[in-house]
């Protein structure tokens, strides 16, 4: 881990000494460093951005001190900064035409104004901001070489054996994309993470679900999702794919996506956000950053507010969003970083639709035609709540606390279509699930360190881990309204249904320990030794009645991780892994014989091989084979969704990410899977391709930025997904293979000196009729063609 505050060197503190009295900008440091790493060549790849920030980028990437006033660096520009350089050169390009140099005494640095033009006076505290960890912008090709999801802290992406993907959130705002229900257009192994109107996103990872209770965190702590989550205020989303049992714990084998919330910026943030579409969809958002004159304290600061008019008519709602995430430097060595959010959002909700009586795809369907009541709504508020300390006891040893408290409240007013007939008819059922409120809390404990032995090194995370979470739910209501047409909808009124007081269904908790040990043998070889021994105890109970359901569960079991990176080269890695997972057994869902039974928790294992390259300063690569077997789950041929068999997902990953040249920038992504269901003992279900699982799967953004026309950018993308079973036994009918297009295009500029960008983006260009989900119990057309209109204010 880059330690992000050290002592200044001696001589780099005299030399600071010099310089005028006034805060210092930046230092980042790490374990001593010789003369000869300023000689070292690197591979840079900054953006052009504020000066300040992009000398904080610099002293993280070198991990050399780096000492500055925040007076000589205000209001001045760097360059962008590619290629494969000395820290000296790079640091002499970023100071290009600033009035500024540098001096360098072996791993210190200190910036002053060019000529000795200097004044004398004593330096406070320095202060560093690690804002470029994870780049991502677009200057840099949405290429982001670091990730904190892949083991316990930040980790350059390259060196980690599992295959990770970090989407910046200047990607989403350029693709106008505003939760995770549009990672599919960005990521091929990411399918199915569209969502109803209203709904949340739930998106599968390798052709395998995720677990809304377990595979999804917020700065790495547990996070439910199970309603519409904003991205203002997060700085990237990052997505681990394949098992996760060595981060997480108990979690499905799909991976997981983490939310990585904005830090305090170095300078000054003053952004709004404008944005609209055709549909009458509005939102203004404003993010603000400041930082005490000393920098030892920050403060950032995101609120929006959006009128929700969905591309369905009738679907309407609103939605409020606040967060602020503080950072202090409590001392020299002690980083405190705190954030909480809050976000309402209740909007009309669109019914699923679901395979006819004949197990055939409703045809001629209008994804903007309402099937619902305007009384039916699905009303959500959540809470976060997280602190993070982290202490260094010297150069080498940290000790890291984490906190995460979560509650989500929510009022379900679902209408169901069932029984539906070839010619439209339908039967639908109100089902109401209120005063839902879900409580997880997540502490964690974790030293790190780096030592040797002998020649071998090793960089050790140990620490435990406490999960509570509580579960409480009204007994619900049910009722069939009638007969309605998909075609022609009948309106009905509120039958008014009530329902019970909410009692406490589910009560469980985690506790694990895990450790890992990465140990450097040589300089081109690491090898990855983990694991995590957890124990995990669950009591449901009925909601009707508050008794105890069930038989507790309680379980311990040990998840071993192993794996080994070759470097032959400093910009190409190849490694090979074995990891193996507990995931909590899924819920029936509605429509079966067992609907809402908790199964028992399954075993998965996986094997993968993967290679990753820089290309080039600007351009990597990714390959990874994979295979994951899985306890199956499907609804067999008596309606009852069951745990029988096994799930093998075999296949083959490719992406491509950052700029082919200095006009074109490609995030391109392909994924080959071979999902079949095994040993399963039920003739109708062996060897099948489990429902909603593509074969094929090719995702691709392109940026051309023309020379000729500075300011301009013109984009588009390309998604495509091959057929579909719509049920595990494959015996309905297929929905069939899919291509969508987008076109977009920005135009950065000022407006009375105010940096402002202007957005203009259009989805599914040919307004494509496909099915978006397509499961036995979910039916999900997707979204028609959208234009939306954004503006983007930087004062």
């Amino acid at each position: 881990m880059t330690r992000p505050f050290t002592r200044p060197a001696p001589l780099a503190m005299a030399l600071a000494l010099a310089f005028p009295a006034a805060p210092a900008l930046a230092q980042a440091g790490a374990p001593a460093r010789s003369d000869a790493a300023v000689q070292q060549q690197q591979v840079f790849n900054l953006a052009a951005q504020p000066l300040g920030q992009a000398l904080s980028a610099w002293a993280l990437q070198t991990r050399m001190q780096l000492i500055v006033q925040p007076g000589l660096v205000a209001g001045k520009t760097a360059p962008a900064v590619a290629g494969s350089l000395t820290p000296r050169q790079a640091l002499e390009r970023l100071l290009a035409g600033s009035g500024l140099e540098s001096s360098f005494d072996g791993q210190s640095a200190v910036v002053h104004a060019a000529h000795g033009n200097h004044s004398g006076g004593p330096l406070p505290a320095v202060t560093v901001r690690a804002e470029a960890e994870a780049d991502g912008s677009s200057a840099a090709g949405y290429r982001a070489r670091r990730a904190s999801t892949a083991g316990f802290a930040a980790q350059d992406t390259l060196d980690t054996p599992f295959s990770v993907t970090v989407l910046s959130s200047e990607l989403f705002t350029n693709q106008k994309i505003d939760n995770i229900s549009g990672l599919d257009r960005l990521d091929a192994s990411i399918t199915s993470s569209g969502a109803s109107p209203a709904w949340y996103g739930s998106p599968m990872i390798r052709g395998l679900g995720l677990d809304n209770w377990s595979n999804f965190r917020y700065n790495g702590m547990i996070f439910i999702n199970q309603q519409v989550t904003g991205l203002e205020n997060k700085e990237r989303v990052e997505v681990l794919k394949g098992l996760s049992a060595l981060q997480g714990g108990f979690a499905a084998p799909g991976g997981l996506i983490n939310y990585v919330t904005k830090r305090p910026a170095a300078t000054p943030v003053n952004d709004v956000h404008l944005s609209a579409n055709q549909y009458g969809q509005a939102k203004v958002h404003a993010d603000l950053s400041r930082r005490t004159d000393d920098g030892r304290l920050g403060l950032r600061v995101n609120a929006a507010l959006e009128g929700e008019r969905s591309y369905v008519r009738e679907v309407t709602g609103h939605r409020r969003f606040l967060s602020a995430a503080v950072d202090w430097r409590l001392t020299p060595d002690t980083l405190v970083q705190l954030d909480l959010e809050h976000e309402t959002h209740d909007q009309t909700l669109q019914p699923v639709l679901r395979p006819n009586v004949n197990r055939g795809l409703p045809t001629n369907i209008d994804p903007r035609r309402f099937l619902g009541q305007p009384w039916a709504s699905f009303p959500t508020e959540s809470t976060v709540a997280s602190a993070k300390v982290e202490h260094w006891l010297n150069e080498r040893w940290s000790l890291v606390g984490d906190l995460h408290w979560m509650e989500l409240n929510r009022d379900q007013d679902a209408l169901a279509l069932g029984n539906i007939q070839p010619n439209g008819d339908a039967t639908l059922t109100q089902n109401v699930f209120a005063n839902q409120r879900r409580q997880p809390t997540t502490l964690r404990a974790m030293v790190q360190g780096k030592f040797h032995t002998g020649s071998v090194g090793h960089e050790l995370a140990l620490g435990v881990q406490s999960y509570r979470f509580k579960r409480h739910e009204s007994a619900g209501a049910s009722r069939v309204l009638g007969t309605t047409s998909l075609y022609n909808p009948v309106a009905f009124a509120d039958p008014g249904l009530t329902v019970g007081p909410a009692r406490l269904t589910t009560e469980a908790q985690e506790r694990s320990l895990f450790g890992q040990d990465i140990l450097s043998l040589g300089d081109a070889w690491k090898l990855h030794l983990g694991g995590r021994y957890a124990t995990r105890q669950q009591t449901d109970y009925s909601s009707a009645t508050g008794v105890q359901s069930g038989t507790p569960y309680d379980k311990s079991v040990f998840t071993p991780h192993i794996a080994l990176v070759h470097k032959p080269r400093p910009n190409l890695s190849v490694y090979a892994g074995y990891v193996e997972g507990l995931e909590q057994g899924g819920t029936a869902p509605l429509g079966t014989a067992n609907a809402n039974q908790q199964l028992k928790p399954r075993v998965s294992k996986q094997i993968e091989l993967g290679v990753k390259a820089d290309l080039s300063a600007d351009l990597s690569a990714s390959a990874a084979l994979f295979q994951i077997h899985r306890t199956a789950e499907y609804t067999n041929t008596g309606n009852t969704y069951v745990q029988d068999g096994l799930q093998r997902n075999l296949g083959l990953e490719f992406s491509l990410t950052g700029r082919v040249s200095k006009e074109w920038t490609l995030v391109a992504s392909a994924m080959l899977l071979d999902a079949e269901l095994q040993r399963t003992g039920d003739r109708s279900t062996e060897g099948k391709q489990p429902m909603n699982t593509p074969k094929q799967r090719f995702t691709a953004v392109a940026e051309y930025a023309p020379a000729q026309l500075p300011g301009w950018t013109f984009a588009g993308n390309w998604s495509y997904s091959g057929k579909r079973q719509t049920n595990d036994a494959n015996t309905g009918e297929v929905a069939p293979a899919y291509n969508t297009f987008g076109l977009g295009t920005r135009y950065a500029t000022r407006i009375a000196g105010t940096p402002a960008t202007f957005r203009l983006n259009i989805d599914n260009l040919f307004n494509k009729r496909y099915w978006d989900i397509a499961q036995a119990f979910s039916l999900l057309p997707g979204a028609p063609r959208t234009v939306s209109a954004g503006v983007s204010l930087q004062f």
